[in-house]
């Protein structure tokens, strides 16, 4: 069996196969990394608001104009009074940043000794 199946794979298909299996890996090792301590980073107009735990369930007020929920390992904006609430519509996550543009926040989720990888100005 295994020298008919031989007999039908090219070089080009085994070195397919083997990219497939590497791919499967690092997605696998990227996929159990997320399990170490991430933390909220939130910011508005720019500047820090606070970081909280992701693993600690809360709600945040930022300002009178929005507020995020911290539930489950995953973060969303709860509310927001901007006319097209896409922010509020992007739902709970927790690799995604949320940005509500109109009120000039951004809600950003990463470990402790990451650097900010989001830049609004």
């Amino acid at each position: 069996m295994l020298t008919r199946l031989r007999e039908h794979l090219s070089l080009a298909d085994v070195l397919l196969i083997l990219a497939v299996i590497a791919a499967i890996i690092v997605s696998a090792a990227i996929f159990l990394k997320k399990d170490e301590e991430r933390f909220v980073h939130i910011y508005k107009d720019n500047l820090a608001v606070g970081v909280y735990p992701l693993n600690q369930d809360r709600v945040i007020r930022i300002d009178e104009h929005n507020t995020v929920q911290i539930k489950d390992g995953k973060v969303r904006m709860l509310q927001a009074d901007c006319p097209d609430q896409r922010c509020v519509k992007q739902g709970a996550g927790d690799v995604l940043p949320l940005v509500c543009l109109p009120n000039r926040v951004v809600v950003e989720i990463r470990s402790r000794g990451a650097e900010r990888g989001l830049i609004v100005q």
